[in-house]
């Protein structure tokens, strides 16, 4: 069959960083936002983000004749914001269907997004406008979570340097457990080094205390010793977030030998879920773990 080839650019009213980082919680944030099309989007073979990993792709009833379909991470570019995907089944009247997606900042909030797809028709298949409409609609609800994004911060001060606070930041999977098993059952690694190497992945497991919180997944963005800042993303675990970004930072407190810890977190709230109040109790509890912790053993963070 010969290969042919479909293309759409789209311009956005956002930067292109910020149309990129979204796009890593896709599948949380379109069937918060726009459940009429989207009914479910979740990945069932592999791990988000990583070639060869597998999604599989629910429509909702805005789109009456779509059946499901399953797509294939081929590959997800950080430097040039592309990325490549395969379908796997869907529509039959089109085989070897692939797409490529590039972002490209056309101003300080303005982005080309370009969609390309390439396709083998069966028979006298049109092209395939409804693959691009689709997509089209993907990246309107990708702006528009942009674009709803909104901010919380608290700050906690500990009787403690900024240098111990971070030791002991980087030791909380061993710390919460023990100070707080009823809440925090366990921490597991799943995907290289959660307070390491970027792109690590665990998964939280909580205890009887939180019988309605189950697990969520988290990915660590970076980790800057230099700064004592870490950015963590919230993958899955909490539907009232489809898109949950906590960056924290250590640094000297306003008395000498005291250490303030500030933890700002970006969100996007499904309906009417408001701010992510019991977030920021969970980073309280946490903080009074690792201050239980600095005073009981300070020469372990000396």
């Amino acid at each position: 069959m010969v290969q042919h080839t479909l293309s759409h650019s789209v311009v956005l009213e956002v930067s292109a960083d910020d149309i990129w980082e979204v796009s890593k919680q896709l599948d949380e944030i379109l069937p918060a936002l726009e459940p009429e099309y989207f009914t479910k989007s979740t990945f069932i073979d592999g791990i988000a983000g990583e070639p060869g990993s597998i999604r599989l792709v629910k429509p909702g009833p805005a789109v009456p004749h779509a059946g499901e379909w399953k797509e294939r991470l081929d590959f997800f570019d950080e430097e040039s914001k592309s990325s490549g995907y395969t379908i796997i089944g869907g529509d039959p009247r089109y085989n070897n269907v692939t797409s490529v997606i590039k972002c490209v900042a056309t101003g300080k909030s303005s982005t080309e997004v370009t969609w390309t797809c390439t396709y083998e028709p069966v028979g006298d298949a049109p092209a395939p406008e409804h693959m691009k409409e689709g997509v089209v609609k993907v990246l309107k609800t990708l702006e528009k979570a942009v674009k709803s994004r909104q901010t919380l911060t608290h700050t906690e001060t500990f009787d403690a340097s900024p240098d111990a606070v971070w030791k002991a930041v980087h030791n909380l999977d061993n710390i919460v457990p023990k100070y707080l098993p009823d809440v925090f059952e366990s921490a597991t690694n799943i995907s290289g080094q959660y307070y390491g190497k970027p792109g690590g992945i665990r998964i939280v497991k909580f205890g009887p205390a939180v019988p309605m919180a189950g697990e969520m997944w988290e990915r660590l963005d970076f980790s800057d010793d230099a700064t004592k800042t870490m950015g963590v993303s919230l993958l899955k675990g909490d539907p009232r977030y489809p898109y949950l970004k906590t960056i924290k930072v250590v640094g000297p407190a306003a008395v000498e030998g005291t250490a303030d810890a500030v933890w700002t977190v970006t969100y996007i709230a499904a309906g009417n879920a408001g701010p992510p109040e019991s977030h920021k109790h969970m980073y309280m509890q946490v903080c009074k773990v690792i201050g239980a912790e600095l005073k009981a053993n300070p020469e372990a963070y000396a």
